[in-house]
């Protein structure tokens, strides 16, 4: 456990993220079974996005003058993929009658995923800025 604080703060997020995903996404798996795959994939797909976005923004710290810029600009990018995504399946779902991925849950699950990465931030150490 004293490992898992010592990382950056990114890999902390990715780390939860990653787990957050897991978990929603084996909790949820018995509605497959009930013909009710959107929600699994639903929150399988966020999970998906915002474990990848925190692994680009690991990237983009790993280089010898972090940019700001390119941080910001990725997360703003990660709410249009989320965005895009909700709308696409939206259309399919209201004009072909065809429910791959619940939108509704898409978004939820994206905020609940987003919002346990910031666990990362407790016990923030000096070097985390």
């Amino acid at each position: 456990m004293k490992r898992f604080w010592n990382q950056t703060i990114e890999i902390k997020a990715l780390i939860i993220s990653m787990i957050a995903t897991l978990l929603g996404f084996l909790g949820t798996a018995f509605l497959f079974w009930f013909n009710r795959y959107d929600i699994p994939l639903a929150i399988l797909t966020s999970g998906v996005v915002v474990s990848l976005s925190w692994f680009a923004l690991h990237l983009l710290r790993k280089k010898s003058k972090p940019l700001v810029k390119l941080d910001i600009i990725l997360i703003y990018l990660r709410l249009a993929v989320i965005l895009c995504l909700t709308i696409i399946f939206a259309i399919i779902e209201i004009n072909l009658s065809l429910v791959i991925i619940s939108p509704i849950f898409l978004v939820i699950s994206y905020l609940v995923i987003s919002l346990l990465t910031l666990l990362a931030y407790i016990r923030k150490g000096e070097n985390d800025v």
